[in-house]
Formats: C-alpha cells, sequence, structure tokens
C-alpha cells in the first residue's frame, strides 16, 4: 500500500498540468496514468526532417494559461507563433478554393468592403448576414445548438458555408447539436449586451499595434510542452501503465491499480467522462449516466510531406476548409508548413488532412492505407498534388474530440451538485466543462488549488 496526498488518475495533459501545479506548492501526489506514455492527445512524432503533430499543433494566444506554463517550464526560447503574413482560410466551395474575407471572426464579418467583395456568399446570402444589425436578441437564455444560433443571427447560408465546415474543423462536429453556450459563450454574451454580433465586434476594444499571431505552439512540437513537464516533475510520483481499477473511499480514498493499491487523502480524476464514469459510479451512482451522456466523436488525421515543386497551390495561409455540400470525406486540410515555422524540411511542405467526426464516423473502418489515398485522391485537384507523398503517416484517435451538446452546461451543473459530497474529489478534463490546451490547464491549476487547501 502506498500513501499519498493526492492521486491523480489520467496521464494527458489535464492530469500532468494538475501535478506540475501540486509540484510547485510541495505537495505530495502520484500521478497514475493507464498506457506507457503521458501527454494523451499530445502527440508529437519526426520523420525525415518533418514535425508529425498527431493531435492539437498549437495554443490559443488570447488564452494565456498555455503559454505561460511553458515560460514556467523554460520553454519561452522554444514558443513560435503561427505565420502572420499569410493567414488565409479558403472555404472549398463547388470545387474552388475562396478564401475567408479579411476580418471574419468565425461567422461575423467585422469589415465590410472585403465582405461585401467576397464571392463565397451569394447577394441575397450578404443581404441576410447584413440584416443581423437589425435582428434582436433572443430572449430568455434558453441553449441552443451553434448551427441555431448561427441561422437566427445569419441565415441558412452563413451556417452551410461557414459554420459547419468550421465546426467540423475545430470541434469535429455536428453544429446542429453543439451547444453555443458550452463552445462558444462570448457570442451569447455579445448579442446580450450589444443586441448585435457585429456591433459589438466593431465596438469591442482593441490592442494597439498590429495584430498578434492567433496561436503559438513550439519549435520541435506540441510534444515538448508534455516532455518538459515529465522531466521537471519527480520520478517517483509518475507511474505510466497503472491502470486504475476501482476507487473506494473508506476513509481515504483507496485506488486499486495493476501496480498496487494506492491511499490518497484527495483524488483528481482527469479522465474522459466515459473512463472516469465506472471509477465513480461506486461513489456516486447518479454521476456515471451524466459523464457516459458526453459524446465524443472519432477523428484521423493524416499527414503528408511533399517536395515543394509536387504541390501546385501557393499554400498561402493555414489550410482550407470543405463544407458537407461539397460531397468529400476530407473535412479540412491544414497547410502545416507554412502555418508554423519548421514543420518541413527545406525545398518541402507539410499537410494534415482531417477525416471523420460526427459528419463521417466510417470513416475510421478503412485501414492507413485507404485513408492516405483518400486525402490524396480528394486533394488532388484542389491544391494541385503531383506524384507521392515524400512521408505518410495516420494518427487515429477513436472518440477523443469532446463533442459539448446542447444542455451540456445544465448537465454539468448537474454533475457538480452529484459529486459535492465527495470532499477532496475533483473530475477535470476535455469535455465536461473545457475544451483545449490552456483551458485544460487552468482547469487543472484549479483544481490542485482546491485539493491542496490553496486561498
Amino acid at each position: 500500500m502506498t500513501r499519498t496526498e493526492v492521486a491523480i488518475v489520467g496521464g494527458g495533459i489535464s492530469g500532468l498540468a494538475a501535478a506540475w501545479a501540486l509540484h510547485k506548492r510541495r505537495v505530495a501526489f502520484v500521478l497514475l496514468e493507464a498506457s506507457d506514455r503521458f501527454g494523451g492527445v499530445i502527440r508529437t512524432e519526426h520523420a525525415a526532417g518533418f514535425v508529425l503533430e498527431a493531435g492539437p499543433d498549437s495554443m490559443l494566444a488570447q488564452k494565456p494559461e498555455g503559454l505561460a506554463l511553458c515560460r514556467e517550464l523554460g520553454l519561452e526560447s522554444r514558443i513560435v507563433p503561427t505565420n502572420l503574413e499569410q493567414r488565409n482560410v479558403y472555404v472549398l466551395r463547388r470545387g474552388r478554393l475562396i478564401a475567408l474575407p479579411e476580418g471574419m471572426a468565425l461567422a461575423i464579418p467585422t469589415r465590410v468592403v472585403p465582405f461585401l467583395l467576397s464571392p463565397l456568399f451569394s447577394p441575397l446570402g450578404k443581404l441576410r448576414m447584413g440584416v443581423e444589425l437589425l435582428v434582436r436578441p433572443r430572449q430568455g437564455g434558453a441553449d441552443e445548438s451553434v448551427a441555431g444560433f448561427l441561422r437566427r443571427r445569419f441565415g441558412q447560408e452563413c451556417v452551410e458555408r461557414i459554420g459547419e465546415p468550421l465546426l467540423a474543423g475545430i470541434h469535429a462536429g455536428d453544429p446542429e447539436r453543439l451547444s453555443i453556450r458550452a463552445t462558444f459563450p462570448r457570442f451569447v454574451d455579445l448579442e446580450a449586451k450589444h443586441g448585435s454580433l457585429v456591433r459589438g465586434m466593431w465596438t469591442a476594444p482593441r490592442p494597439p499595434g498590429p495584430p498578434g499571431a492567433p496561436f503559438h505552439s513550439l519549435l520541435g512540437g506540441m510534444g515538448e510542452l508534455v516532455q518538459a513537464l515529465v522531466a521537471r516533475l519527480p520520478p517517483d510520483s509518475l507511474r505510466p501503465g497503472a491502470a486504475v481499477q476501482s476507487i473506494e473511499r473508506p476513509a481515504a480514498y483507496r485506488l486499486a491499480t495493476a501496480a498496487g493499491a494506492f491511499d490518497a487523502r484527495a483524488v483528481i480524476l482527469a479522465l474522459p467522462p466515459s473512463k472516469a464514469a465506472p471509477l465513480l459510479e461506486p461513489l456516486a451512482a447518479e454521476a456515471g449516466p451524466i459523464l457516459r451522456g458526453v459524446r465524443f466523436a472519432s477523428t484521423a488525421t493524416v499527414l503528408l510531406g511533399f517536395r515543394r515543386e509536387d504541390v501546385g497551390h501557393p499554400l498561402d495561409g493555414y489550410g482550407l476548409v470543405v463544407p458537407a455540400t461539397e460531397g468529400l470525406r476530407t473535412a479540412a486540410l491544414s497547410f502545416v508548413s507554412t502555418k508554423l515555422p519548421g514543420r518541413a524540411p527545406s525545398g518541402h511542405v507539410l499537410l494534415r488532412g482531417f477525416v471523420g467526426g460526427m459528419r463521417d464516423p466510417q470513416a475510421l473502418d478503412l485501414d492507413d492505407t485507404a485513408l492516405v489515398s483518400l486525402v490524396l485522391r480528394e486533394m488532388r485537384d484542389i491544391v494541385g498534388l503531383r506524384g507521392d507523398p515524400v512521408v505518410a503517416r495516420v494518427f487515429r484517435w477513436p472518440e477523443a474530440t469532446p463533442q459539448m451538446e446542447v444542455g451540456h452546461l445544465a448537465r454539468m451543473a448537474e454533475l457538480d451538485a452529484r459529486l459535492a459530497s465527495l470532499t477532496g474529489l475533483q473530475v477535470i478534463g476535455a469535455g465536461l466543462r473545457v475544451t483545449g490546451v490552456p483551458d485544460c490547464i487552468a482547469e487543472a491549476s484549479r483544481a490542485a488549488d482546491s485539493v491542496s487547501g490553496a486561498p
């Protein structure tokens, strides 16, 4: 039997960040991870000079917790911004790539002239989106889908040509099911405060100087963050290959694992909801159905390295998204070597295709060779691919992308109420209250503060 102050279950970014926060506070902990590697969906590989990101490739700059953690770990010199000069995002429309108008904030046009000149929208679509200034705000405060929100504010064309493809790329989700309050709460706040999203964006204060990079990463990939955390944490507190089989609470919390039993005063459960459910049900039976009800999408990323001369498109942006109406199975293609520096060797480029998600869950039934062939076939004419890639790698993520669907926040409030009596227990991670690396880090820090008794 091993005794510790805090047991952390799950070695993804949430569990690692919680461990780091406890380590800084000199609180004894043990981090139990079922697999033989830490990092969860953050995984970076290197091949033939290419930096291959299996999962997230960057962090949102306007949420500072991710970059702050990098600096704490001594990685400041490794932080790199996304390309400031070539920032186009293309939308496939009838087989042709059309750049999103300059100044578009997701579906919100903030600059009039580029929006009016864009061929992405029809004249009637532009008129309907412009009428958003006159649409009355919704009353009552009930949750609604992202598609319902955008349709109400901007019309159906906005949903089909921007909302659906961007949500398929960002969340691998269905905008008809995703919650606007859980995924884009800022839009709800803008409507409530200003009566119009366009008016709210126009009146929002802008920082002085030119706009900064929207995302940042690390020179050798996001895996450097995981490596730095593991290197700075006490080795004897890290237990890979220690899947937790059960949690009991005779007095302290008792965790049974393949590596032995652990007694802890407090527990931070940093697992996907479906894996947390069977561990929590003996302690709070009502929590199980809530956790099991959080849906996750299955996706695959297809990394393709090419010689520069074998790609005809200028690749002058971050990538492209594909509306469902185009009838393709590739939901998006990221121009990785344009978006971030150092991702491909000299004279080469790196592309990353996205397949699967709620739009096409059967895509993961294909083997790796078929997935590579699918992306190559569908993108060949669109970006002018010639010949074969010099590197091709597929990463599969079964049920790994959380879907915060309509009513999600209310269900999480109910979960918190069911767990309130379990003193010293924190349940965190992507798919509950947060998504994205910075938000997971912030939530993990709050959980560590709670179990350590910090004010």
